[in-house]
């Protein structure tokens, strides 16, 4: 037994004296110390060595192993720092390095950066609010009562309130940021100028030019002496900024219940440059083949939304606009599909 064991120790430290690299030290570790190695199985023929020697040849396969593990261990750190100054010598740090890829904003938020730019120079605030709203502020304080069939476009997506509080219907995911008018006006006295980018959410069918989680941008301004040019002069301003001085622009009256008198702002669609409207014109889906996109409803606030807030409607007058963020992206981009937003391929948004 003794004999056997000199002979493993003896050609075990050959072996590891004469490797090269990890993966052959590796190897010589599981022929003589594995499960089935050498010295492992020799280890399980000592109960056969008689009861008086057995003592003996039990230290010296303890001193076997303890030899070998100590020469592996020297060589595993001798062979390792042999690896670590080859790559160092055949590294070139002349070389020029890999520029790593670098995010860039996305052109939702580009475009959003621009409007409140443009927006702070004509004086407005910039406001924010939540997108889980109240009923009353969504609705009621803009002068859309519970039975008024406005409510019935906005497609509404209520919270379950069950165990809560609250009453059924009246908390929801806000449909506007037309919203924060109330929260805004309640705090502050005139003159306001303020605008509130945010999300807002509607259950419609989704298209090339709908979505129901679109981005807006409320605007509202009250003072003494606003007048309907005002609001067409700030559209105008603002709108041809954002395009560029030769977007073709046109007005049209609507009926908003919060607006008195209402107008509908649409802009000539980039994506068909307003060929779909001509006789000839080829299909555009994304301005339903009108040649023109509606990106801004707006109209003077309504007396009754001044008086829920406790302005004085002989005194104040204001305006109101919602620009439709996320359409307008499209258009400045010239998108023939809202949905390329949130595509989160990199193909397209590298693009920006």
């Amino acid at each position: 037994m003794e004999e056997e064991l000199m002979q493993i120790k003896n050609s075990a430290v050959s072996m590891i004296i004469e490797a090269t690299d990890q993966k052959e030290l590796e190897e010589i570790k599981l022929q003589f110390l594995g499960r089935s190695g050498k010295l492992t199985s020799l280890f399980k023929e000592i109960t056969k060595v008689p009861i008086e020697r057995r003592r003996e040849v039990g230290q010296l396969a303890n001193d076997v192993k303890n030899i070998i593990e100590e020469t592996l261990r020297l060589a595993q750190d001798k062979v390792s720092d042999q690896e670590s100054q080859s790559r160092k010598e055949s590294i070139d740090v002349t070389a020029p390095g890999i520029k790593p890829p670098i995010g860039h904003i996305h052109p939702m938020t580009q475009v959003l950066y621009d409007v409140v730019d443009i927006f702070k120079k004509i004086g407005f605030q910039v406001a924010d609010g939540p997108e889980i709203e109240s009923d009353y502020y969504n609705f009621e304080a803009l002068n859309i009562a519970k039975d008024h069939p406005a409510r019935d476009t906005q497609q509404t997506l209520y919270l379950d309130t069950r165990n809560s509080k609250i009453n059924p219907g009246e908390i929801i995911l806000r449909t506007q940021t037309s919203a924060m008018q109330g929260r805004v006006m309640e705090k502050v006295k005139p003159p306001v100028r303020v605008i509130v980018p945010g999300k807002n959410f509607r259950y419609e069918q989704v298209d090339a030019s709908h979505g129901f989680e679109f981005w807006q941008v409320e605007g509202f301004m009250v003072d003494e002496n606003v007048r309907l040019t005002d609001l067409f002069g700030t559209i105008d301003y603002v709108l041809k900024k954002l395009m560029g001085e030769s977007t073709k622009l046109k007005f049209a009256t609507t009926n908003f219940p919060f607006v008195e008198p209402g107008v509908d702002t649409y802009i000539e669609c980039t994506v068909c440059k307003g060929k779909a409207r001509l006789p000839d014109g080829q299909g555009c889906s994304f301005c339903k083949h009108s040649g023109w996109s509606e990106i801004m409803p707006a109209g003077m606030i309504h007396p009754n939304v001044l008086k829920a807030v406790g302005y004085d409607s002989q005194k104040v007058s204001g305006f109101a606009f919602a620009i439709g963020l996320s359409r307008l992206v499209t258009l400045r981009y010239q998108m023939d599909d809202l949905r390329l937003l949130t595509n989160p391929d990199l193909r397209i948004l590298n693009q920006f």
